[in-house]
């Protein structure tokens, strides 16, 4: 009786050490995806708990159910604490059921290795003995496995890099119809073996010991289909979300182009204002001498009416970050945003105007929206060359505090559909290191200030 006992207490230590082993493990999983480390670690902390109430509840749960609970359990709760990506949590929640399962499909393996030289070893001799190494087998074989975790979780969280970028409901839908018949078909194999155990009473792989070597097999198959799904998601963002910068750079630079070629119709038609002057000087001549001042000032009137004024106010010795300039003052100074600038285009060096113009129109852009609706908000730009280094300085007021994204080391976008925006930043990067530069964005206080560095 006092053996049972102590047999039942080795079994109950076990248990307790693996539900707070794999507790660690699912909040090292979460800790990337969570804005706070602290909700990963309560993440660890609800599955713990919920496993761990499964274990001492009257009912009867298979490993199937149980893990499948308490990782419903943390989805649930990782929804609650952070109410937005909804669509990744659940998918997330999914990915760890997988790993948890399978990770016990491959460490059965080597149990019956471990078994044979620890408790059921011929030479074992007394009960307290054979207790001691059925412990110690447990615990060898509770490190296997969570090593096992440990590769999946690490191989997993390297695959999937973009782990901040909202997921859509499409695509989990997309990705976990992969994993929905991975899963069905483990419950599939699972019921299986119990209706076999009910039918012959005899376990399932004493009947056929290559089922084992079979499970572990589907295991590797269903990680390897993981880790497929995972990185083709992956390419198919990265890909999307190069055709949207491409999209965006091109229609910035077709708005750039449109300003220019107003900028050369309007140019044209001054040289041809004042080719005709001379004329117009010898009508009101005339006119005035004639005294006819009613008709010179109708004159006059009607001529001012042909001339289109010219709205370009920036010097910079280009004209197309003359244009941008201009125009980004116009919009700041209709807000009310005092805008200052101290920009000079690069005299020498190589560096294409589409390409600083682009600059320009997603900084200026960025600082005016940042500024807009503020009491004594303000826009600065200006520029400097340092040997071969050009650089480009936009200074802004800013109430809120900046927040960096893990990935590229940018700053989130404050638009809730993020998806579809926030690629100002990595089109302008992607322009300085086209030259072998970068850019900067910091905050000090209430200001912003961005530099874009170019070698030229």
């Amino acid at each position: 009786m006092i053996t049972e006992a102590m047999w039942d207490q080795v079994n109950q230590i076990s248990m307790i050490a693996n539900v707070l082993l794999n507790a660690v493990l699912v909040s090292v999983f979460y800790i990337p995806f969570m804005r706070k480390r602290v909700r990963a670690v309560i993440l660890g902390a609800v599955y713990a708990m919920a496993m761990s109430i499964l274990y001492f509840a009257t009912i009867n749960f298979s490993g199937v159910t149980a893990y499948a609970l308490g990782c419903a359990a943390v989805c649930i709760i990782s929804a609650i604490t952070e109410r937005i990506n909804i669509p990744q949590k659940i998918f997330l929640s999914i990915t760890m059921y997988l790993l948890l399962w399978i990770s016990m499909e491959l460490a059965i393996l080597p149990w019956n290795l471990i078994c044979s030289v620890t408790f059921l070893n011929p030479k074992v001799v007394g009960d307290l003995q054979q207790i001691m190494l059925y412990g110690l087998a447990q615990a060898i074989h509770a490190v296997i496995r969570c090593a096992l975790l440990v590769i999946g979780i690490h191989l997993i969280k390297t695959m999937y890099s973009r782990k901040k970028e909202l997921m859509e409901w499409r695509e989990l839908a997309f990705l976990s119809a992969t994993y929905i018949t991975i899963i069905v078909s483990y419950w599939i194999c699972t019921f299986m073996e119990e209706a076999f155990e009910k039918a012959s009473g005899e376990y399932f792989w004493n009947r056929y010991p290559v089922y084992h070597e079979m499970r572990a097999l589907f295991g590797v198959v269903a990680f390897l289909t993981m880790i497929a799904v995972i990185y083709f998601y992956q390419k198919i963002k990265t890909s999307e979300e190069e055709v949207l910068q491409n999209s965006l750079v091109n229609s910035q630079i077709d708005e750039l182009s449109g300003h220019v070629h107003s900028m050369e119709k309007v140019y044209s038609d001054i040289r041809g204002i004042r080719h005709d002057t001379n004329n117009h000087i010898m009508v009101l001549g005339n006119l005035i001498k004639e005294n006819n001042s009613d008709q010179a000032l109708q004159y006059l009137h009607d001529w001012s009416e042909d001339f289109h004024a010219v709205d370009i106010n920036a010097k910079t010795g280009n004209p197309v970050t003359d244009i941008v300039i201009s125009e980004k003052r116009r919009q700041a100074e209709d807000v009310g945003i005092r805008f200052v600038e101290d920009f000079h285009y690069p005299k020498e060096g190589k560096v294409e105007s589409i390409d600083v113009g682009v600059i320009l129109n997603n900084a200026l852009s960025n600082a005016i929206r940042a500024a807009e609706n503020l009491d004594k908000s303000f826009v600065e730009i200006k520029s400097w060359r340092s040997g071969d280094m050009f650089m480009i300085q936009v200074k802004n007021s800013y109430n809120g505090l900046l927040r960096s994204s893990d990935e590229n080391g940018l700053m989130e976008t404050s638009k809730t559909d993020r998806d579809k925006h926030g690629f100002g930043l990595k089109n302008m990067r992607r322009i300085t290191e086209k030259y072998y530069g970068t850019t900067q964005l910091e905050q000090e206080g209430d200001v912003v200030i961005f530099t874009a560095m170019m070698v030229i």
